[in-house]
Order: structure tokens, then sequence, then C-alpha cells
């Protein structure tokens, strides 16, 4: 490998780091759908045509996603992403032409151009730099410590979205190992079927066998579970049952020729991991992913019949839509305040030279509220990375709840829009951490203000009992319907009011309950429909 930087880039654990990278097995695969998104969002952020999510090999770099470019992997010795996976820290080349590392690297020196590079480096649970998130530009540029974070951030929802594609291929792996060890079990307990009951009936995933007219002669104990049928309901059953619509992911009715099980049939070979949603006439849809073997009469070749394992992944087809609707709000949500602050720096630009004292301290305030509103935006985002990764620290010191409380609701005085009234056990001290109970105060009072704007009147209420102080936030408005009531803390919900969804990224519930939970307390809701809603949280004493 020939390196044009001035620089070693090869890691003394590199053989290590190799490793990490190729268990994920994607290098230089098909693009996922949610790292185009990724890619695309990150060019809008930082006003950049190009921008790309890479991989780096020994010898190559793949690029597995990219705006503005047309190539997919590209020699690791010119690559500038070979730099950044040296260190965890983002790697900013401001202007290649005067840094002495990159300066004979073609990129700078060709046809391209290269002036500008940032990448924030993907950084693995245990500690390994597999590749980037990165940002070109053929002009120089200065990058702010405030755009690094936001780059990081968006390398942490990379690596998740790695990480989950990781579970999936150990998911299709386990199942593999599923279906030999069936298959195995078949032919050793044939004579045996108490035996072979027992130990299918232990297993986490249904088991199906049918004949070879497509009829189900056995469904262990998950399977009916799953399906939600009883044994003789069960049998005779075939798998193309027209009493169930079989249904492709995007909802469309799959044809039964199209059926796993069909396609297994019919090919004689085994088909993995194979998602479908199904619609029992009674029941709420529900989506399994199924690894189907055939049944083969090893005297006659003959097809006998085939066997089937299947899990429930409604749960996991639900996380995976309300990530794909994260990246989605996420890039509204950060493009709005970006485009208004970059409107007015545009207008303080034309103005320089003769400017207008009431349009210039506006223009200077609407692009303080722009930059308040993006630096929460990524802090909730930095807040749900560190809990996710397990990272989120406490700080516990002793103090006052009634001084935090009257500063949390200093700023609603200020306004004078709401009427804040204090009530209960106010002298109370508890040891906690100071600032992350702030956070979810603020965040209570603040919802509370968003979504009850007619409450002229929001409580505070401190009840203390022997073993636990209780904080509520209490308003006067419409309510919460009872079915979003459960999903409120949930990572990534966006509750409607009213007929109305309002602006976020919905995460400020789920830090809040995380918060409470590392404090040991617990936390909740209590609303009624008309008559307004009351969030709490308890901290032991």
């Amino acid at each position: 490998m020939e390196n044009t930087f001035n620089q070693d880039i090869i890691l003394s654990n590199e053989q290590q780091r190799l490793a990490a990278l190729r268990r994920y097995k994607i290098f230089n695969t098909e693009a996922e759908k949610s790292f185009k998104n990724i890619a695309r969002l990150v060019a809008e952020i930082f006003n950049v045509s190009i921008s790309m999510i890479s991989l780096v090999d020994d010898e190559e770099v793949s690029f597995q996603s990219n705006v503005g470019m047309e190539t997919s992997i590209g020699p690791r010795g010119e690559s500038f992403c070979s730099l950044t996976v040296l260190s965890p820290e983002v790697h900013v080349v401001e202007n290649a032409l005067v840094d002495p590392v990159v300066s004979r690297n073609p990129l700078v020196c060709g046809e391209f151009g290269l002036r500008f590079y940032a990448g924030a480096p993907l950084v693995t649970p245990d500690g390994f730099i597999i590749g980037t998130v990165c940002i070109v530009d053929t002009k120089p540029r200065v990058f702010s410590d405030h755009e690094k974070r936001i780059l990081s951030g968006m390398a942490a929802v990379v690596m998740e979205q790695i990480e989950l594609h990781l579970i999936t291929l150990q998911n299709a792996e386990r199942q593999q190992a599923v279906n030999d060890a069936l298959s195995a079990s078949i032919e050793k307990l044939a004579s045996s079927e108490q035996h072979f009951q027992n130990i299918l009936n232990t297993m986490a995933e249904g088991v199906g066998i049918i004949d070879a007219t497509g009829k189900m002669t056995y469904a262990n104990a998950m399977a009916q579970r799953i399906l939600g049928l009883t044994h003789s309901e069960i049998k005779d059953r075939t798998f193309d049952d027209p009493r169930w619509q079989n249904l492709k992911i995007d909802g469309s009715a799959l044809p039964d020729e199209e059926h796993p099980m069909a396609i297994m049939m019919r090919t004689r070979q085994p088909v993995f991991d194979y998602e479908i949603g199904v619609q029992p006439p009674d029941r709420e849809r529900f989506y399994i992913s199924i690894n189907a073997a055939p049944i083969i009469d090893p005297e006659t070749d003959m097809l006998v019949g085939g066997i089937g394992t299947f899990m429930d992944v409604t749960n996991r087809r639900r996380v995976l839509q309300q990530k794909d609707e994260f990246i989605n709000v996420a890039s509204h949500e950060l493009k709005t305040p970006v485009t208004s602050l970059k409107a007015s720096i545009q207008i303080l630009q034309r103005m320089k030279d003769n400017p207008n004292p009431v349009i210039f301290d506006k223009m200077l305030s609407q692009a303080g509220k722009s930059l308040d509103k993006l630096n929460r935006l990524i802090v909730d985002l930095l807040n749900s990375n560190r809990i996710s990764e397990g990272q989120l620290q406490l700080r516990k010191m002793r103090f006052n709840i009634g001084e935090l409380v009257r500063d949390c609701c200093q700023h609603v005085r200020t306004a004078g829009t709401f009427d804040i009234v204090l009530e209960g056990d106010y002298d109370t001290i508890v040891e906690a951490d100071e600032q992350q109970i702030d956070q979810v105060l603020v965040n209570f009072i603040n919802n509370a203000m968003k979504y009850a704007p007619d409450s002229l009147e929001i409580k505070v209420v401190c009840e203390r009992s022997a073993a636990a102080l209780k904080v509520s936030v209490v308003d006067s408005g419409p309510g919460i319907p009872e079915k979003q009531i459960p999903h409120l803390f949930d990572r990534y919900y966006r509750a409607d009011y009213s007929g109305f969804r309002f602006s976020g990224l919905g995460l400020g519930l789920y830090i809040c309950a995380e918060i409470i939970k590392k404090h040991g307390g617990t936390i909740g809701v209590d609303s009624e429909l008309g008559t307004g809603s009351a969030f709490w949280f308890t901290l032991p004493l």
C-alpha cells in the first residue's frame, strides 16, 4: 500500500481493528437506506456538496454511502479517512495546501482540488475505530468545536445502525444453528417423540413442520403462542391459509408462491431470515422472521415436507420504523434553526456597512434563538447516545429542592405568561445530581407551557414521605389520550395533543426517565382529558 501522507497511517493494534471491522460484514456492501438519509442530512447541515460514510480496511476504504461522489471504494493510502481512524477525536484539515501531513496527497495536488476535510470516527462499543462520517470541500473553511460535536453525534447514530446490522446477522446465524440442531434432533429423536416434544417446547423460536402438501403437522408451544392458535386449531392448517392474509413488509399482499415455505418447497433449498407480515382475521397485524428448510427422504431423495422456525419481530420492525422516522424528524428539526441562523447572518452581512440598529438587534436575537435551539437538539442527541452506551454519569451532592425549583421557574415568571404556584415540602434536602434534576424539572415545566397554553396556572408540588420525595408539575390543559400515556417516555416517541404535533426529537421525556431511573427513583404521569396532567418523579431520601 502506497502511503501519500507524511505520517504513518497504520495503528499498533491494526489486526484487532480489522477484526472488529470484519465482524460486521458490511465492508463494500450495498448501502442501507438509513446511511443514505444520514449522508444527505450531514451534507445539508454543514452546507457541503460532498459527505460520506466510510469504512477503512487494510488496503481500501469503502464509502458505504456518499453524497457528491461517484466512486464507492478507494485506496487507503490516499483517503483522508485513514487519518481519522488514528484517533477517537474529530479529525479536521481546514486548509490542505498548508497542512504538511496532506499537502502532497493526490486529492490535494490533483484535479480534485481538496482543501477542507472533517471526519468523525465510528467507534465500536469495544473501542476500535472502523470508519468515519466525513465531509469534504474544495475551499478552505474553519470548523468550530460546536460543529465537531454535531458531526460526532451523527457518527454515533451511524454506529447504532451498524450495531443493529450486526444483531440481525447474529440472529440469522443463530437461527441457522437452530435449524441445523432441529434437523439433527429430528433424525436422532424419531424414536422418542416425547423427548423431542420437550426440547422443542423449551425453544424461544416457533417451530412448525409441514408435510409435502403444505399442511402443518406439528407446532411447538412458541409457534402456538406467536400465531395465537391452539394445537387443534393449527393441525391441518396450511401456511397459505386464505383466512390469514400474508403481507410483504410494505403492507402489500404476498403472493402464495413468494411465501418462504413455498420457495423452500419449490427450490428444495433453505430460506433464511425472510420477514413477512401476518394479518389474522381477529387480531392486530404482526410480523415474523421465517427460516425454512426442506425435509428430504435420504433413501428416495423425495421431498417429504419442510421445517420452519420463526420469531415475532413486530417490536424490531417498530424500532426500525421509529429510527427511520427519527432520522427524518432530526433532518427537519436540525435544518430549521440552521436555515434561520444562515438567513440572519446573511442579512447582517448585507447591512454591515450601513447597520440599522433595530434590524441589527432583531437579527442578533433571532440568531441567538436559533443557536439555542440547535444546541438543545444536539444536547438531546448526545445525552441519548450516552444513555444508550451506559455512559450517563451522576455527580451527586446535597441541595435544597425548593431552591432548585425556584430557579427553574424563574424564566417563566420573567416572561409573565403563566402563574407558577409552589406547594408542599420545599425545605427538603435531597442527594442527587442537581444539574440533571434541573433538566428534568425544566423539561416538565416547558412541556406544560407548550402543550397546555391555556393553563394560566402551573403548580409545582413537593410531597415528602418517609422514603422518598415526590415532585409534580401540574397543569389544567386538555389532558393526554389514555392510549398515548404508556408511550410518553419511550425513545423517539412524539405525542399528538388535540390533533397537533409539536416540534422536537422525541427524546426529552425519554432522557428524563433515564435520569430518574439512574437515581433509583420512579417517573410517571397522571392525566384526564379535559382536566389536565400531572407529570411527576420521585427521588429516594
